[in-house]
């Protein structure tokens, strides 16, 4: 889960909205080096990357690296993330969909921050990950994570979302079509707790998809099968969303 944290300040922003931008855009849509160069030739300099600005979705795989995230009988939710996360970047890519995702490997975001007066190593990881949400300007922003709970009988999806329209329309989509999955029916969380949720100016939503600590629902978090229905479902809601919000 993401805690608050200190927000960024805009020094060096834009070298590192250039990087960004360039790594997410080339993830979601490959052009042909001879097409890019042409397309470069004919733009002015100032309009060299609009497209940055017209993502409908970016996926923000939680935690990352040295940032293992809950745990629970040697199952770390990192990686759980990262599947989920890349499944629904696939799901959603078939779909039409311009869209993009903060990781595709097993690295910390922090890793890559050049705002060295901020000490803490979270906080850099939540600097960053605001610094895509802000800069790329996504129509939605999906955190995807995995709960934890003191009792092992708590089990199924819990969306967390911003007191705003679109962040409740969409984490009611979710919460409902996941719910269907898990056969459970739970009810998502408005909350400014989190860091993204209180900062993030997209409308935002935190999905924590279940809990690590329920050994059966942990065993189906691991499942490939599991995690494909669990990104065609959330895909189905944001296919739900845009046709109200397109």
């Amino acid at each position: 889960m993401n805690r608050p944290g200190s927000l960024i300040p805009m020094q060096s922003i834009w070298v590192i909205v250039f990087i960004l931008a360039t790594v997410l855009t080339a993830v979601a849509h490959p052009v042909p080096a001879e097409q890019h160069d042409r397309r470069e030739k004919e733009k002015p300099v100032s309009q060299a990357h609009p497209e940055v600005l017209v993502y409908d979705v970016i996926i923000d795989v939680g935690h990352g690296g040295i940032d293992g995230g809950a745990s629970a009988a040697n199952i770390l939710e990192k990686q759980l993330n990262l599947e989920i996360g890349a499944a629904l970047y696939q799901e959603l890519h078939k779909k039409g969909y311009k869209v993009g995702i903060t990781r595709l490997h097993d690295y910390a975001l922090s890793d890559d921050s050049p705002f060295t007066h901020i000490q803490s190593r979270h906080r850099k990881d939540l600097a960053q990950r605001k610094l895509i949400a802000d800069e790329l300007r996504p129509k939605l922003f999906i955190s995807i994570h995995m709960n934890m709970s003191s009792s092992s009988s708590a089990r199924g999806p819990m969306i967390l979302y911003q007191d705003r329209a679109e962040s409740y329309l969409l984490a009611d989509l979710l919460q409902t079509e996941l719910n269907k999955l898990a056969q459970t029916r739970r009810q998502g969380k408005m909350t400014d707790y989190y860091f993204l949720l209180k900062h993030v100016t997209s409308p935002t939503i935190i999905a924590e998809v279940g809990y690590l600590s329920h050994p059966t629902e942990r065993a189906r978090l691991q499942d490939p099968h599991f995690q494909t229905q669990t990104a065609q479902k959330m895909a189905e809601a944001i296919d739900h969303f845009f046709m109200l919000y397109p």
